[in-house]
């Protein structure tokens, strides 16, 4: 064992030293080529070169150098690498001349020459466009020259046509494929999922299965059949372009927000009469919440013995004296109304005392109790100032609009006639 180890390192030492050699005489041939090198340097050159004057090249047969510095391997070698580069360009000039074609048609080549049913459509995730050879499949056409179609097999087709097919999915579900080249010698018909993309469908492959959805609902599914997708729909006759426009009442309707009103006193021209069904919208808008009392609560025997007010506001729109906001005052015992409109909520004190100065002044009779809820508008300076004046103010609790449901009330009434205004 002693002996082959001392035999092992022995080999690596004389490698060693033979590679140092050899890179000693490529230095001393580099430095030999000089321009500006004397006689002596090149018979120092020469003799130093002369190591390798038996030695046979392994790459050009020629003696006098090893292969590791062999010319000719150099040149063959930058050859070589110029003609990758080359083919490189030209191979990314085709693809991106193939990328930019609109009119792109990919088929796998096992099955270029594959016919299907009408039925049948190929889920195509190569090709830039939908593409079916039946005349009889559009819903609306055009026809024209709409250029070629370059196929993956490098063949040219002709576009004469182009238009809308409408499918019934195997969901049941209606599917619109737009713009669809018309081109009567293709074999198969193409759906782009590319072009499907687009219209916000979601395109799933997994487990040989095809699904397309949009949202949460399924439109279509397709199976996989050698290595093509294929999904099976019916052509649905259809007319697209044509919309048919009925005028019924629940149409009028909802055009009109909602307004029942009208509808019901023929007030639209033209309407097709019609059930009027029950719109949830406004059952739902126009709910009541339960009476505190079962039975109807008694009314005063004065005027001005109670006075219910309340304010309105913001509203979207000002009037014309550019107001926000309206409070209304109901008399108790003749429910007379007045209303009256104001700018911001801090000048409703200044309203009622003028509702006040104006009834007590008409009646000859002073203002007994009013009730308000508890919003901020009447509290404050409007205790205070009822207080001053011996007027009684009652304040429904929070949370508790039928405490004050007159008032709460005449405000609904007011805005739908102005609605209907």
């Amino acid at each position: 064992m002693d002996l082959a180890k001392s035999g092992v390192l022995n080999e690596e030492m004389r490698r060693k030293s033979q590679g140092s050699s050899q890179s000693e005489v490529l230095v001393t041939e580099k430095r030999g080529r000089s321009k500006n090198r004397g006689p002596k340097n090149r018979d120092r050159s020469k003799s130093k070169s002369n190591k390798f004057a038996n030695v046979e090249c392994y790459h050009c047969g020629q003696k006098g150098h090893i292969k590791k510095y062999c010319r000719q391997l150099k040149r063959d070698y930058k050859n070589e690498k110029g003609k990758e580069k080359k083919t490189d360009n030209s191979n990314d000039g085709d693809r991106f001349s193939t990328i930019t074609d609109d009119f792109l048609v990919v088929y796998d080549d096992d099955v270029v020459n594959l016919a299907c049913h009408e039925t049948s459509w190929v889920i195509d995730s190569g090709a830039s466009i939908h593409a079916t050879s039946r005349r009889d499949f559009f819903a609306s056409y055009t026809s024209g020259d709409f250029r070629d179609v370059k196929m993956g097999n490098n063949a040219v087709a002709k576009v004469v046509g182009m238009g809308d097919v409408c499918l019934e999915t195997n969901n049941g579900m209606m599917l619109l494929l737009k713009n669809v080249k018309h081109i009567p010698y293709i074999r198969l018909n193409l759906i782009s999922t590319s072009k499907l993309d687009d219209e916000g469908f979601c395109n799933t492959f997994s487990d040989g299965h095809w699904k397309l959805t949009k949202g949460s609902m399924i439109v279509a599914r397709g199976k996989k059949c050698s290595s093509l997708y294929f999904m099976q729909a019916k052509v649905f006759d259809c007319i697209i372009n044509i919309v048919a426009n009925k005028n019924t009442t629940e149409l009028w309707h909802r055009r009109l927000g909602h307004v029942m009103v009208l509808a019901k006193k023929n007030l639209l021209s033209g309407m097709k009469s019609a059930p009027l069904k029950k719109c949830a919208h406004c059952l739902v808008g126009k709910q009541n919440k339960v009476a505190l009392k079962t039975s109807s609560p008694s009314r005063k025997l004065g005027i001005l013995d109670l006075v219910y007010s309340d304010v309105y506001g913001p509203m979207k729109l000002k009037t014309l004296s550019g107001a926000f906001y309206f409070v209304t005052f109901i008399d108790d015992h003749s429910r007379k109304l007045w209303v009256y409109t104001f700018k911001t909520k801090d000048q409703v004190l200044d309203v009622f005392k003028q509702f006040q100065a104006s009834v007590e002044r008409q009646i000859r009779k002073k203002l007994k109790c009013i009730r308000t809820d508890n919003r901020g508008e009447y509290c404050g300076p409007f205790d205070e100032y009822c207080k001053q004046l011996s007027i009684r103010h009652q304040k429904t609790p929070s949370k508790t609009p039928r405490l004050n449901g007159l008032a709460e009330r005449m405000n609904r009434t007011l805005v739908e006639r102005v609605l209907l205004g």
